[in-house]
């Protein structure tokens, strides 16, 4: 009888402690493990041997309430370091959880050439503060800013590799087992530190956004924005006093809150923008694609076209007595009437299917987060003949990311394919073995080769002779497509441009965007021409 209810205790103390760890919680846990030590203490003072009596007896009563306690500690602890370890690890109250974050020699960020963007600077102490030498490309790596803000951008996306956490097994382990402080990755960009801040330059005081790749592989060159901000500004320095150097920071990142300019967005990822004439590049690729268009057919343009009872009005003729123009010069002039013909031609499903090609409302593949750009925001929009003339001539719902726009030109510059951007190439261990790495990559066919140098040779003729003058640049063949996006009334147009150089050997795409700035041709093109220049340079 005794024997069964021993087995009856012993079932009923692992069930409670069953219980209590699958619970999840730690009230429940500590509530059946002091429950569990009922039948566990029956156990334990059954084997009492009835026989002893005086001091044994109560020898024998101690020693089972030392082993019942030691039991009872040995199943806490157990728990502890091995089913809520990690709970208790990232607890936000954990000193010694932050101790390590603030200890850990967190990875460095290098441009392409081995300019140094995201360093660290280890104080005497052992503490750790980010440092950030390149202000004009910081806010792409993102910020650092420990036990306060945490990380953004690409400090965020590969945190754990930076921070040590993924990369070498071998580093980690015997940081643990020594006690030693982790050691992270380095990172190694397409960027390049010194386009960056000859962008930031041009950019000058006025918003808007700068992003170059190189059209061939995909790699980004520079991606500015502006008004931005100095990742340095939101560095947690721990050699400070505590209280001194998190109200800097936090100062820091409300004024860039209370700014009201949008600081904080990667306006060449995130920020959605009409895109005017641009978007022709996109109706015309699949006019020539489709076999609807070819570079000289014939529209008629009087400066204004009735479509759907509305009246598009063409103020880009450059002579008001020609009404024939060819499909060529109406790309070269940005002839709204002509480009406005060409998308009914193309048709709605055309449109829609060509502006998918050129990656427009899908989800586009790279180091990070990229806000998808909009066609169309009724359903039916599209199927409107107003609508769709509207798009084609780069009006209408049309919103698209910087990004996006040079990825349609790095799409013509690469004979009509279109390749995949990507920012980081390189992760590296502290002893220099490479971890990962990313190789140029081909997203999609997008029109024919053929399709594809007729485009290059008219954007070419579009900066000779168009619209892109002031994007020339002495010797160097160039090809691009101005945009002027009209806002509605009282707001300046968007100024754009969007090209790549050489024309006949494209060594990179880019496009310019300036809020509010204006024409296209006055505005945009001269930056891009500076950045295309410098990079060639």
């Amino acid at each position: 009888m005794r024997a069964f209810l021993r087995l009856l205790a012993f079932a009923s103390a692992v069930a409670l402690l069953v219980y209590g760890v699958l619970s999840g919680t730690d009230t429940v846990w500590l509530m059946t493990l002091y429950a569990a030590t009922v039948p566990i203490g029956y156990i334990f003072f059954s084997m009492v041997p009835r026989e002893t009596i005086g001091w044994r007896r109560n020898t024998w009563k101690i020693a089972a309430v030392l082993v019942i306690g030691f039991i009872m500690l040995s199943m806490q602890v157990l728990r502890q370091q091995f089913i809520v370890a990690a709970d208790i690890i990232d607890h936000p109250n954990n000193p010694r959880k932050v101790t390590q974050e603030l200890r850990t020699q967190r990875g460095r960020v290098f441009d392409r050439n081995g300019t140094e963007i995201a360093g660290r600077k280890i104080a005497p102490n052992g503490y750790v503060t980010r440092t950030y030498p390149e202000p004009a490309s910081s806010y792409v790596v993102g910020y650092y800013s420990a036990t306060i803000y945490g990380a953004d951008r690409l400090e965020e996306r590969y945190d754990d590799y930076l921070s040590g956490e993924r990369g070498d097994p071998l580093e980690r382990t015997r940081g643990n087992v020594l006690h030693r402080p982790l050691r992270g990755n380095d990172l190694y960009l397409t960027l390049d530190a010194r386009l960056q801040r000859i962008g930031q330059e041009l950019l000058g005081e006025r918003k808007g956004s700068i992003v170059a790749m190189n059209p061939r592989t995909g790699e980004i060159l520079a991606m500015v924005n502006n008004p931005t901000y100095n990742s340095a500004d939101l560095v947690f320095d721990p050699s400070r006093p505590n209280q001194e150097a998190a109200a800097r920071v936090r100062a820091a990142y409300n004024a860039l809150i209370e700014a009201g300019d949008a600081r904080l967005v990667n306006r060449a990822i995130q920020g959605l923008y009409q895109l005017g004439s641009t978007f022709k590049t996109v109706t015309a690729a699949g006019a020539l694609d489709t076999g609807v268009a070819t570079p000289d057919k014939q529209y008629q343009d009087t400066g204004v076209l009735s479509v759907g009872g509305f009246v598009i009005r063409d103020p880009n003729r450059p002579d008001e007595n020609k009404v024939q123009w060819t499909f060529s010069e109406g790309y070269m002039y940005s002839l709204n009437a002509v480009f406005a013909q060409v998308g009914l031609n193309v048709k709605s499903a055309g449109m829609r299917e060509y502006a998918r090609r050129f990656y427009f409302e899908r989800e586009i593949p790279f180091d990070l987060p990229v806000t998808p750009s909009q066609v169309q925001r009724e359903p039916d929009f599209l199927t409107d003949q107003l609508g769709l003339a509207s798009t084609a001539i780069g009006q209408g719902q049309l919103l698209a990311t910087p990004l996006q726009v040079v990825m349609t030109s790095a799409a013509i510059a690469n004979g009509g394919v279109m390749p995949r951007p990507y920012l980081v190439a390189n992760i590296k261990t502290p002893g220099g073995r490479t971890v990962e790495s990313q190789q140029p990559e081909q997203l999609e066919a997008v029109v024919k080769p053929e399709v594809a140098a007729q485009m290059t040779e008219i954007m070419q003729k579009t900066v000779n002779d168009g619209t892109g003058r002031q994007a020339q640049i002495p010797g160097v063949p160039v090809a691009g497509k101005t945009g002027t996006a009209q806002l509605g009334e009282n707001q300046d147009p968007h100024a754009w441009f969007t090209g790549f150089a050489p024309a006949d050997d494209p060594k990179i795409a880019v496009a310019v965007l300036v809020e509010n700035g204006g024409q296209g041709s006055e505005v945009a093109a001269p930056i891009a021409r500076e950045v295309i220049e410098a990079h060639l340079r």
